[in-house]
């Protein structure tokens, strides 16, 4: 949902556009919904990539209740074409904020888990250490921050 507030952010600032607050709470909580899922999605298909795939299962199973979130709001998983300009196309569905609240609760221990199983692992560690280092001055002269 990040690219659809980008577009009705950048159509409400064209006509002046006030968007409640309520809708900006909305948003912001689905654009972290959509953070987290798009960073767990990222770091385990690349741990999948240098061999490590339970990682990858287990975050899997993590994405897939925020996609319900997803589906539970604007009926699609993918292109919700929920965050529109003016604000959002509907309010949150009773229970929803539980479910959330919820599953934010289990999630701290389970990204733990996926951290261990990760920085763990003999696999990943193997072909990731000492791969790609830069010194703090190489940092400064190709201008990283």
């Amino acid at each position: 949902m990040a690219q659809e507030h980008a577009h009705s952010s950048a159509v409400e600032r064209l006509l002046n556009c006030e968007v409640p607050l309520r809708a900006q709470y909305i948003r912001v909580l689905f654009r972290e919904i959509t953070r987290i899922s798009n960073h767990s999605l990222a770091l385990t298909t690349h741990a999948m990539d240098v061999g490590a795939s339970t990682p990858s299962l287990w975050a899997c199973e993590e994405r897939e209740k925020l996609m319900e979130f997803y589906e539970r709001v604007s009926g699609a998983r993918m292109h919700a074409s929920f965050i529109r300009p003016g604000g959002v196309a509907q309010d949150l569905p009773l229970g929803l904020c539980r479910d959330i609240d919820s599953f934010t609760q289990q999630f701290a221990s389970r990204i733990d888990e996926l951290e261990e199983m990760l920085t763990g692992n003999r696999i990943w560690k193997q072909r990731l250490v000492d791969i790609g280092t830069v010194t703090a001055q190489q940092a400064k002269d190709w201008g990283f921050s």
